[in-house]
């Protein structure tokens, strides 16, 4: 929400996760990392609008174990291997 504060097409709420996204014409690949975790709770205790560091707060504590993927992604064809 916070990135395309500034624009008026892009500007708004926008909840869950919807992808990579790089800028189409971007010269490097970029990295995302992507992590599960495993809790001791059923229900994360976030309500309304949050953020992703929000939910990490509410973690805190209940994470039994975690795992991580790094992937790269780019729409320009030539920087990605």
């Amino acid at each position: 929400t916070g990135w395309f504060a500034n624009d008026a097409d892009m500007k708004g709420d926008y909840f869950g996760y919807d992808g990579p996204c790089p800028p189409w014409n971007d010269s490097i690949a970029h990295r995302y990392v992507f992590t599960v975790y495993a809790l001791d709770i059923d229900r994360v205790p976030v309500e309304g609008k949050f953020t992703g560091t929000d939910v990490r707060r509410a973690i805190e504590g209940h994470v039994l174990a975690q795992a991580s993927y790094t992937g790269t992604y780019a729409l320009n064809p030539k920087l990605v291997k």
